[in-house]
């Protein structure tokens, strides 16, 4: 037996998909937020360590001059991360249409990726110093995966450039 829904449980509904439109035309919610919360779901995983962040070139009240250094007009990210008993240094950059990522790990490190919000991955070859570039990496939200000392699983915290 099903019930059928009220007169003013249907005024209730129509209301509210009328509000939604509304609100959609009025302040649509900006598709960086809606890729970087389908990230940040995917962000928990109980059996990986979440490396943290040591330093970000963003970061105004930290005082770092990064621009001075690259240039005036470089839209480029400088981060460090540690995690794993291993620290990361990050240049990250726009390329073309995507991303560029540039690194340095402290010591040694296996199975390193470049995750994309968007459920995708670019392998990343490591050389005997510790430094990498992957170019090409999809624009969007990107976190850095890796195994450090003992082979524990690392990420980063999702970064949207």
């Amino acid at each position: 037996m099903t019930t059928q829904p009220s007169a003013s449980e249907r005024d209730d509904d129509a209301l509210m998909a009328d509000l939604r439109r509304i609100a959609a035309e009025v302040d649509p919610v900006p598709p960086g937020v809606i890729a970087a919360a389908r990230a940040a779901i995917a962000t928990r995983h109980l059996d990986h360590e979440l490396a943290t962040l040591l330093a970000d070139s963003a970061d105004v009240d930290a005082g770092l001059l990064f621009e001075t250094v690259r240039g005036p007009g470089t839209e480029s990210r400088l981060l460090t991360y540690e995690g794993g008993g291993v620290q990361v240094d990050v240049d990250l950059g726009r390329s073309g249409s995507g991303l560029r990522v540039i690194g340095q790990f402290t010591d040694e490190v296996t199975d390193c990726a470049v995750e994309g919000g968007d459920g995708g991955r670019v392998e990343v070859d490591v050389d005997e110093l510790g430094r990498f570039v992957v170019d090409l990496v999809p624009a969007g939200p990107i976190r850095l995966r890796y195994r450090g000392e003992g082979g524990h699983l690392v990420r980063t915290a999702w970064l949207v450039p």
